[in-house]
């Protein structure tokens, strides 16, 4: 099945909930004891409830390894991701690029979450993963 169809599915089942529980509370008279307002309330519960769900299974999971990942940096933090390779320091990248050792440290968290890596090794490999893809296209290297 297709993903829409599938969300067009949940929906419309959990529409037909909301109404098939309407209809018992109607033939028990509980809405007798409870304002409108209640009701409101209830719905907006359940369609939130059913937007988290949604948006949880549905969710767009980044799987690039490489070059994909790489375009999400700005030119400073490859610069700073190619001396990393390098295997600078991060006094010795402050020095490099005329910034303070707390800069380099912001630099690199960023890295660390845009790349979605724990280390420096691993950020290592994916710099590593997309120079070689880059050099395997007819494409100009990058000037970083």
């Amino acid at each position: 099945m297709s993903r829409i169809l599938k969300i067009s599915l949940v929906t419309g089942l959990a529409t037909a909930g909301v109404i098939a529980l309407y209809q018992v509370s109607n033939l028990l008279l509980i809405y007798h004891y409870f304002t409108y307002e209640y009701y409101i309330a209830g719905v907006a519960i359940v369609a939130l409830g059913t937007g988290f769900m949604l948006a949880n299974r549905y969710r767009k999971t980044e799987t690039t390894i490489g070059a994909g990942k790489l375009d999400s940096l700005t030119s400073r933090e490859l610069r700073v991701l190619e001396l990393i390779s390098q295997g600078r320091s991060n006094k010795e990248i402050a020095a490099l690029n005329y910034v303070e050792l707390s800069t380099v440290k912001t630099h690199i968290n960023n890295i660390y979450c845009k790349l979605g890596v724990k280390n420096r090794k691993d950020a290592t490999a994916i710099y590593q993963k997309g120079l070689a893809s880059q050099k395997s296209t007819l494409s100009p290297p990058a000037i970083i």
